[in-house]
């Protein structure tokens, strides 16, 4: 079976279908949340269909209805300050993150990377306003998901609570790393002593972190770090823990220069919401990595 969600000029939903399936079978096609349902209708040939036993044919025209409450509005926070799109289709969009720039607001700043998302895509007259699915810490680099449509952010939340969803990192951290390969399974917790810090815990969460050393320098290294769980902090914990605190973290390490956290999320892997197809993005290493050549970034030193 096969179903096609297209997004129509509106922002509603046109879904065809190649085989006659029930509209219990095509809601959980679509995945869409509990509260997000309260504000939508499917449509059979212009007329609204709520009997999950109800048979959707491919002769059928339907269209899945969103009411207002979704809509940006005017309070939408919005900065045209310009920002890097390096993926987007009808339903994402992977922005590449500059070091120092929030991926959402503290209340207190205006321009975050959300509002430059948002900014853009008001200039391309998007109905909705974009959410981050993932976020990295303020000091870092790299790519941030972000769902386009109000319908499909539970479906892409879900991949980086299962693990579905991949992120790489590219870390400059200090010291010479012993092992070309390190597997971490320490869990975190809060720092209870100092609120904005992190922990490995014994009590705390799972978190599993995989170290790939790529290159040795005098008194650095270059680690790819790939993680099957989102712990707040977690790479910079987890290396600070083993020794090898990440380049100018200003928490768990030294600050050494004024480039920011020498941290890259620099590959994303994920499934598009409605055709299931894997899709993966790629960044060319930070320029702020400058004194690496970046073709030893593919490679592990010999």
């Amino acid at each position: 079976m096969s179903i096609q969600i297209h997004v129509l000029p509106d922002g509603n939903l046109q879904a065809l279908t190649d085989l006659p399936i029930t509209l219990e079978e095509f809601n959980t096609f679509l995945a869409i949340s509990k509260e997000k349902k309260k504000h939508t209708e499917i449509l059979k040939n212009g007329q609204v269909i709520t009997n999950p036993a109800e048979e959707i044919s491919p002769k059928d025209k339907v269209t899945v209805r969103i009411d207002q409450t979704f809509d940006i509005s005017e309070t939408t926070p919005l900065s045209f300050a310009g920002v890097p799109i390096v993926y987007e289709d009808d339903f994402c969009l992977v922005a590449n993150k500059k070091p120092f720039l929030l991926v959402h607001g503290d209340g207190n700043t205006e321009d975050t990377l959300t509002s430059r998302v948002n900014g853009y895509l008001v200039s391309n007259g998007a109905r909705f306003a974009a959410q981050p699915v993932n976020r990295i810490d303020q000091e870092a680099s790299g790519l941030v998901l972000f769902s386009k449509h109000p319908l499909v952010k539970a479906f892409l939340d879900e991949q980086f609570e299962n693990g579905t969803a991949k992120k790489e990192y590219l870390a400059v951290v200090d010291g010479r790393v012993d092992h070309r390969e390190i597997d971490i399974n320490n869990p975190i917790a809060r720092n209870r002593h100092e609120a904005e810090k992190m922990m490995v815990f014994s009590k705390g969460k799972p978190a599993h972190t995989h170290i790939t050393r790529l290159k040795l320098f005098e008194d650095k290294s270059l680690v790819c770090a790939d993680i099957s769980t989102g712990r707040k902090h977690q790479i910079r914990v987890h290396l600070a823990n083993i020794g090898y605190p990440i380049m100018n973290d200003p928490l768990y390490g030294l600050v050494r220069n004024k480039k920011g956290l020498m941290l890259q999320a620099y590959r994303l892997r994920f499934l598009q919401p409605y055709t299931r197809k894997p899709i993966e993005v790629e960044l060319d290493m930070d320029t702020r990595f400058k004194w690496f050549d970046p073709a030893l970034a593919r490679k592990s030193d010999n």
